[in-house]
């Protein structure tokens, strides 16, 4: 008789709940896996999980701990010589704003200024990179990994995985598990990671959203076999399907105060840091439409880490024209998106914005895919509305992820405030006209058929 699998996965942060705890990676493991989770959130991140899949798990609360100096130096001397690499290879100078030098402690702002200097001599020779990478790794202290050991080897998963890979606290417990030969894999968090020298893990198994992801996992990592690169799609894009998460139209008016005869407009918000100036966009959005406001409403979705109040006086002077809708979010801390973790509920909230708006706006979301699936256009915000601080939207869309869409059409942009009115115009009543490659870039972007992404998972975790 076989032995029943154990599923160990980690997970560091809520988006990870949402992207694969939600989907339906655990009912295809349930009945022939045992789960555990290992999570810095608490056990409130996972009521919803558990309900869901009314399965029993395994839930252990971690703390990581931090790097030490040396660790930590290593680790950045090659963030920082990636970065210059990545940025030669393909040509792109705008790779180079990924680094970022941290300004907070005297001995901090030091740390990052001699990771610059040992990550130019690293640029020399890819060696070297790879060299200061295991630096990295060997000066972690094994009684750091010998207590990771200890608890591994108290549950003893067959396999471990990572619901993604950003986050430098979870190197000691891959060492754990490599010592103890337990294999482990790790999923690629975003379409735009790779470029950016974010894999702050080592494991088995990478799994990607792509061809495309595929092919970047080789050009960034060729010390990777491509064959430990797992071609699966992501989750995040099933539910879309499941037309049993569709609301009536007249029940979502009614649930969030919307004007059932007016076509309705999602403006999607990014974070601080992405688009320090949205709550400008979503100003010149509203300024642009208010001679409109018999025929449309704006909804507005803030980012799930932003509840700042920086929208405020906007959503003020424009209440007859723009609706919030707040992202159904539990707020833990103010450590960005480590701190935060979705209720089950955003998921079908999502689904409906993007069944019942008739089209996106923003700054280079990913929005963009969540609409295309359901043949729906998106406009990309494509102006700079202010002249304040080193921002530009010309860096924004040079980054490398972008570049998936050279020969295509797939979103409309807005190049200026004055081409808001006519364009929106021409994406309400001409769709299939602005981006007309949406859906070829979702493929090649995201591994189709979108529906055995879940699947997919489950059988190389298995």
């Amino acid at each position: 008789m076989l032995t029943k699998k154990h599923i160990l996965f980690l997970v560091p942060d809520g988006v990870g709940i949402r992207n694969f705890l939600y989907s339906d990676i655990l009912k295809y493991l349930k009945t022939e896996a045992d789960i555990s989770i290992w999570s810095t959130l608490p056990i409130e991140a996972f009521k919803d999980v558990k309900r869901l899949h009314k399965a029993d798990i395994n839930y252990q609360h971690i703390v990581l701990r931090p790097e030490n100096s040396k660790t930590r130096l290593f680790r950045e001397a090659t963030t920082f010589a990636r970065l210059k690499h990545n940025a030669k290879i393909k040509h792109n100078p705008t790779i180079l704003t990924n680094w970022n030098r941290a300004s907070y402690s005297i001995k901090v702002r030091l740390l990052y200024r001699l990771a610059e200097i040992l990550g130019n001599y690293c640029t020399k020779s890819y060696d070297r990179i790879l060299s200061f990478e295991k630096k990295s790794r060997e000066c972690i202290p094994q009684q750091i990994i010998d207590a990771y050991k200890e608890k591994l080897e108290a549950i003893n998963p067959s396999a471990l995985f990572i619901t993604h890979q950003r986050v430098p606290g979870l190197m000691p417990i891959c060492l754990a598990a490599e010592q103890l030969g337990i294999e482990s894999a790790t999923a690629i968090f975003s379409w735009d990671n790779l470029p950016k020298a974010r894999l702050s893990v080592k494991t088995n198994t990478y799994l990607v959203w792509s061809k495309w992801m595929k092919d970047e996992m080789k050009d960034y990592y060729p010390e990777i076999p491509q064959e430990n690169v797992k071609l699966v799609g992501t989750p995040q894009f099933e539910f879309y399907l499941d037309h049993n998460r569709k609301d009536e139209r007249a029940d979502f008016a009614k649930a969030h105060g919307l004007d059932l005869n007016k076509k309705w407009i999602c403006f999607s918000g990014d974070d601080l840091k992405t688009s320090p100036h949205d709550q400008l966009f979503l100003r010149d959005l509203a300024e642009a439409l208010v001679d409109m406001h018999n025929e449309i409403q704006i909804i507005f979705r803030r980012c799930p880490v932003d509840f700042s109040n920086r929208y405020d006086e906007v959503l003020n002077t424009y209440r007859n024209l723009i609706v919030p809708i707040d992202p159904l979010w539990n707020i833990q801390s103010k450590t960005g998106w480590i701190g935060y973790f979705p209720k089950y509920e955003d998921i079908n909230m999502q689904v409906n914005l993007a069944y019942h708006c008739e089209l996106v706006v923003n700054l280079g979301s990913t929005m963009a895919l969540d609409f295309a699936i359901l043949n729906k256009p998106c406009l990309y915000l494509n102006y700079n509305p202010s002249i304040e601080g080193n921002w530009s939207s010309e860096i924004v869309y040079n980054y490398q992820h972008f570049r998936s869409m050279k020969g295509l059409n797939p979103v409309g942009w807005i190049n200026n405030k004055n081409e808001i009115a006519p364009l929106t115009l021409k994406a309400l009543n001409q769709p299939n006209e602005v981006g007309s490659d949406k859906r070829i870039w979702m493929k090649k972007l995201v591994l189709h058929p979108l529906d055995q992404s879940s699947h997919n998972i489950a059988n190389e975790l298995l």
